[in-house]
């Protein structure tokens, strides 16, 4: 059975069939191998090799859906090689859209790496400040005994050494106050000036 489509229905087709696509559904065509040759415009062949080779199947009646044969031949062959006529504009869209996935293919990969990286970062951000609150819990009462100017110097070294140290957990805040004349601050006088 050779297919021809109804001249009515012409303004109806797709830019590369030359037939609307639901009259195929409707129309319950079925093509021989050398129909469906004439069909893509390749030879009969080319059409029994894609058989042989599993690209696409023969139903019952050992014809072809001409429908399901051709997603069934773009599924399982390169449609880079590929050479039916009628398949041309869409094995051209195939072909940009393979090269479109394997750019964005690539891309989320970059994304997930850099979301792995932040995601560590994060982790190790939390686990310090966990480790500052319950250091801060343990060492309340003699950290509000230090003045201002010692606990926040202190403060700022036990951050600096946790992160050096990856959180370490025996490192008290109290071991990171400054020693008097190495570096701790002068605290204010009663003027608001500091006094040696």
């Amino acid at each position: 059975m050779t297919y021809r489509p109804d001249p009515d229905k012409a303004s109806r087709k797709t830019g590369f069939l030359p037939f609307a696509p639901g009259e195929l559904d409707r129309s319950g065509l079925r093509l021989t191998r050398a129909e469906f040759a004439r069909f893509l415009g390749v030879s009969k062949q080319a059409v029994g090799e894609w058989v042989t080779a599993g690209k696409i199947t023969l139903g019952t009646d050992g014809r072809l859906d001409p429908r399901q044969a051709v997603a069934q031949l773009l599924r399982n062959s390169d449609p880079a090689r590929l050479r039916a006529k009628v398949l041309a504009p869409l094995v051209r869209d195939v072909g940009e859209l393979q090269r479109r996935i394997g750019e964005l293919e690539v891309e989320l990969a970059r994304w997930k790496e850099e979301a792995g990286f932040h995601e560590g970062a994060a982790l190790e951000l939390a686990g310090q400040i966990n480790g500052l609150a319950c250091r801060l819990q343990e060492e309340r009462a003699e950290l509000a005994t230090l003045p201002s100017g010692l606990l926040l110097s202190a403060l700022v070294a036990w951050l600096g050494e946790a992160e050096e140290a990856a959180g370490d957990p025996d490192l008290a805040i109290l071991d990171c106050v400054p020693e008097p004349g190495r570096g701790a601050p002068v605290e204010p006088t009663e003027g608001g000036r500091g006094g040696a």
